[in-house]
C-alpha cells in the first residue's frame, strides 16, 4: 500500500542512548513532543520555497488544516490514585528510598486530566511556529470566516486550542470561537467513541488485545518485575510497576524530573514497558485491527471537504484547526500509512507478539512515542499554484506534515507538494467510498 518517507522521525539511533534520552523518547504515548530544531525548521522553510517555484509554477499556501493532539496533560484521577497507592507501599519498605520519605503527590485531583502548564507552553509555541512559517499568507486576526477551531468535549482539548490560538495570533487576546460537537455525535474527532461495531470488535472483545494481556504474564514481564523490585528494594507487585511507570512518565513530561520515580527504572525496563503499552495501541488503535484505523475516515473526509470547498470558492477558510487525542492521531496516521505495518510473512516473524524477544521488539517501527507523543500533529497545507508561462486557471497542491516535518508519498513521486487530484486518488477509498455509519452500525 502506501509507504511514506519520514526516515528522520523513525530512524533507529546507532549509538546507545543515555537513560535520560530513553526517558524523554520512549514513554509510549506519554512521551514529550519532539520540537523541531531551528536547523530543521530552516531546512523545511528553504525546501518549501524551492518547491513552491518548481515546474513553471508559483505556489502560495492558502489554507492550513491541522489535527493536533492535546499537549502534555496532568494524570487522570485513576493514575493519581494508583500512584498514591504505590507510594504508600514504597514508604513502608524496610529500607525506603530517601526521596519517598519527603515526596507528596504534586497533582491536584481537581485538575486531573487537564492541560499542564508545560502543555500550554507547547501549544503556544507550536502556534507561533506555524504563524512564523506560513503566516505571511494569512490574516493576523481571528475572523470566523477565515479560521475554525474545533475540539472535543474534553477540557484539555479546548485548553490546547486556546493556547494554540494565543500563539498563532501572536499573543494578542482575541475573541476566538471554539466549536465542539455534542457527546455521542462527534464522528470526526472522537470516531472511536461513536462506532458500536468498533466497540464490539475491540473494547468488548478480550481477544482483540490478547497480545498485550499475554505480555503482562510473559517471561520478560516477570523479569521486569524482579528488576523493579530490586531497584525499589522491596517485593512490589505488577500493578506497582505499571503505576510507577506512569508516575515516571509524568515526572519527565510534566515536571522535568528524572530523580524520583524514574530511578526505579533502568533502560531494559523502560524499553520493555514502552513495548508493553505499544502492544495495546497497535491492536486497539492501528494496523493490528483494520476497523480500528479505518473509522478515522470521517476525519480525513472532513479535512478533504474543507480543502475542496476552498478550491471551489465555497469557503474562504485559511486555517482549520482540530484538537483531539492520541486515539484520534494514531488511527489517522495509520489511515495515511504514516505507520509501518510491522506485518511479516508469518507470526514467528511478527514484531507485535507477546513472546517477541525484547532485542527484536526494539527494532519495530511502530512506536507510540514517535507516532502520538503529547501535542502530536498531522498537517495538510493547501497551496494555490499559478502557471508562470501563461494565463491558465490555478492548480492546487497539498503538503503533508507530521509533527511539523514534511512527509512525501511515492505515489506523488516524493514531491513535497502533491497535486490535489493525486492526493485525492491516493486516499479515494477513505474519502469517497467509506461509509462510517454503515460500517459502524449507526442509524443515520
Amino acid at each position: 500500500m502506501l509507504v511514506l518517507c519520514w526516515t528522520l522521525l523513525m530512524a533507529v539511533a546507532v549509538a546507545t542512548p543515555s537513560t535520560s534520552e530513553v526517558l524523554t523518547q520512549h514513554m509510549s504515548t506519554k512521551t514529550m513532543y519532539p520540537v523541531p530544531s531551528l536547523a530543521e525548521l530552516k531546512e523545511e522553510t528553504e525546501a518549501e520555497k524551492q518547491a513552491a517555484q518548481e515546474n513553471d509554477a508559483l505556489c502560495r499556501p492558502v489554507q492550513l488544516n491541522y489535527v493536533i493532539r492535546h499537549g502534555t496533560r496532568f494524570p487522570t484521577i485513576k493514575d493519581i490514585r494508583r500512584i498514591n497507592a504505590t507510594h504508600e507501599r514504597l514508604t513502608h519498605a524496610s529500607a525506603p528510598l530517601a526521596w519517598t520519605q519527603h515526596w507528596t503527590n504534586p497533582y491536584d485531583p481537581d485538575r486531573a486530566g487537564w492541560l499542564a502548564d508545560v502543555g500550554v507552553s507547547e501549544l503556544i509555541a507550536m502556534g507561533k511556529r506555524l504563524r512564523l512559517r506560513f503566516g505571511d499568507a494569512f490574516h493576523q486576526h481571528f475572523n470566523s470566516d477565515k479560521f475554525v477551531f474545533e475540539h472535543t468535549y474534553k477540557p484539555r482539548t479546548k485548553q490546547s486550542a486556546m493556547a494554540f490560538a494565543y500563539g498563532f495570533f501572536q499573543e494578542q487576546l482575541q475573541s476566538v470561537l471554539y466549536h465542539t460537537d455534542p457527546i455521542g455525535q462527534d464522528t470526526a474527532l472522537r470516531f472511536f467513541d461513536n462506532c458500536p461495531a468498533l466497540d464490539l470488535a475491540v473494547a468488548r472483545n478480550k481477544s482483540a488485545t490478547i497480545e498485550h494481556k499475554r505480555y503482562r504474564l510473559s517471561k520478560q514481564m516477570h523479569r521486569n518485575l524482579r528488576r523493579f523490585q530490586r531497584l525499589a528494594g522491596q517485593p512490589l507487585e505488577q500493578s506497582d510497576l505499571e503505576a510507577a511507570y506512569a508516575a515516571c512518565a509524568f515526572d519527565v513530561s510534566v515536571r522535568g524530573r528524572l530523580d524520583e520515580w524514574c530511578t526505579l527504572f533502568d533502560q531494559e525496563l523502560l524499553f520493555s514497558m514502552d513495548y508493553f503499552h505499544d502492544l495495546k495501541h497497535f491492536y486497539k488503535k492501528s494496523h493490528g485491527n483494520a476497523l480500528a484505523f479505518e473509522v478515522a475516515s470521517p476525519l480525513l473526509q472532513a479535512v478533504h471537504r474543507t480543502m475542496l470547498q476552498r478550491i471551489r470558492g465555497e469557503n474562504t477558510v485559511e486555517g482549520h484547526f482540530r484538537f483531539a487525542h492520541a486515539e484520534t492521531i494514531l488511527p489517522l496516521a495509520s489511515l495515511l500509512n504514516l505507520t509501518y505495518f510491522d506485518r511479516h510473512a508469518n507470526d514467528r516473524e511478527g514484531h507485535f507478539l507477546a513472546d517477541t524477544p525484547l532485542d527484536i521488539a526494539t527494532t519495530r517501527s511502530f512506536r507510540g512515542s514517535k507516532l502520538s507523543p503529547f501535542a502530536a500533529n498531522i498537517g495538510f497545507v493547501l497551496y494555490e499554484c499559478h502557471d508562470t508561462t501563461g494565463p491558465v486557471p490555478p492548480t492546487y497542491r497539498v503538503q503533508t506534515l507530521f509533527h511539523e516535518r514534511t512527509v512525501t508519498f511515492p505515489e506523488c513521486d516524493h514531491a513535497r507538494l502533491c497535486p490535489f487530484e493525486r492526493f485525492e486518488r491516493m486516499f479515494w477509498q477513505w474519502i469517497h467510498e467509506y461509509d462510517f455509519f454503515s460500517v459502524c452500525g449507526v442509524s443515520g
